[in-house]
């Protein structure tokens, strides 16, 4: 969901600007409004405030050309852009997949710095070339502006643009983007870090308040560095989890030929719980049962049916083979909306049952955080997986980059 207000699009790319943004446009007119009647003492106040408006609307157009510059290279590479969204540490364009190439990434990553510094040398050059009024220091001052947010992304780190610029280069050398991901983000924490601790001190030692706006700098993006790192984490755990490694076992084996009235008799009635039961006959899987088809007999077949006529064959079950990767078995539970898959071995058996409370589960054991079984179950019954963990889009997105042809459930 988009917080703020939309202002219009280019490129087919909406733009957004963010509820934060508004102080930071309304301290800059004023400061510069200030600053401007101070050093033009002859400057009406109309015109004051209007020069104050202007490098508000200035940095806007800076930081939108930045992010517009990632956005087109982009494109470029057939990458989809939702939208950029302006905020109150600058911008940010939302990209709907990553590159598919490291280099593709590294080129993402340094548009957005390469034209910042570009704009701040060509306004320097025009403040150059004006009179020494109000003209020349606004454009000076707008130089300096894009010279900052093109030098301060370039710092490497995640989720600035020489965090992405790290990254690429580590996935370019290694062949692994996760890796890449892991280096930028752990870089990221260490100058969130430095930017709080720089705060502090600023506060503590010097008495400057300035040092506020740092610790808040430090915070945003050691916070997003953790995230940035979490997400690596999942993308590894989906794509190296393999479906046996998270099912589970939970279901009954009972005999096709028994009567539908001795099923329910044996097993309904005496259930304290809901169970998934697999009929089986001669050694074999022979399905599984629907409870629920009870309704389509009268009571008074239930002495002659088999139970057979409640089962479903196994080749019409939705089931992934023991070697899927949680990312196939993540992918087919959302994209069919289904409450379980069954987990077949190489030979057609049922090994076990996967649903969202087992993925939930095993991605906590990959994490190393055991979660409660209460929380598992409540996951199960309502079949939805917890916002945070963002495991739908992640799947749907990884699942795309890897091209892989269809989805295993049937």
């Amino acid at each position: 969901m988009k917080t703020g207000w939309r202002f219009g699009n280019l490129l087919g790319i909406p733009f957004y600007i963010d509820y934060s943004w508004v102080p930071i446009a309304g301290l800059m007119t004023f400061s510069y409004s200030v600053n401007l009647a101070a050093a033009y003492p002859g400057l009406s106040p109309l015109a004051a405030v209007g020069g104050g408006v202007a490098m508000a609307v200035g940095l806007f157009g800076s930081v939108l050309a930045h992010e517009l510059a990632h956005s087109v290279v982009a494109q470029s590479q057939g990458i989809r852009v939702n939208s950029i969204t302006l905020f109150i540490f600058g911008g940010m364009a939302s990209l709907d997949r990553d590159a598919r190439q490291a280099w593709g990434a590294f080129w993402v990553a340094v548009a957005g710095p390469a034209l910042s510094l570009s704009l701040a040398a060509l306004l320097l050059l025009l403040s150059l070339m004006v009179n020494n009024t109000p003209l020349r220091d606004g454009l000076g001052y707008l130089a300096s502006v894009n010279g900052v947010i093109g030098l301060f992304n370039l710092m490497p780190g995640l989720p600035l643009d020489g965090g992405q610029i790290l990254r690429a280069i580590v996935w370019g050398m290694t062949g692994d983007p996760q890796k890449g991901t892991r280096w930028a983000a752990r870089s990221g924490q260490w100058l969130g870090y430095g930017f709080a601790g720089l705060g502090g001190y600023l506060i503590l030692i010097r008495g400057s308040l300035s040092g506020l706006w740092l610790i808040l700098m430090g915070i945003f993006i050691l916070n997003n560095a953790r995230n940035y790192m979490q997400y690596s984490q999942l993308q590894t755990a989906l794509l190296t989890l393999k479906a046996k490694e998270v099912m589970t076992r939970q279901f009954r084996v009972v005999d096709a030929n028994m009567s539908v009235r001795e099923f329910v008799d044996r097993y309904l009635i005496l259930a304290e719980k809901t169970e998934v039961y697999f009929a089986e006959a001669d050694g074999r899987y022979r399905g599984l049962v629907h409870s629920e088809r009870l309704r389509t007999l009268d009571r008074g077949e239930w002495e002659h049916q088999p139970l057979l006529r409640l089962v479903e064959s196994l080749a019409d079950v939705p089931s992934v083979p023991e070697e899927a990767s949680l990312l196939e078995v993540v992918y087919c539970l959302v994209k069919h909306n289904l409450p379980r898959l069954v987990v077949l071995t190489a030979t057609g058996s049922v090994a076990g049952l996967v649903d969202k409370g087992d993925i939930v589960g095993g991605l906590g054991r990959f994490l190393g955080v055991t979660l409660p079984e209460e929380v598992l179950q409540r996951i199960r019954e309502r079949n939805e997986f917890p916002p945070g963990f963002q495991l739908e889009a992640l799947a749907e997105r990884l699942y795309q980059e890897k091209s892989l042809e269809k989805p295993v459930a049937v």
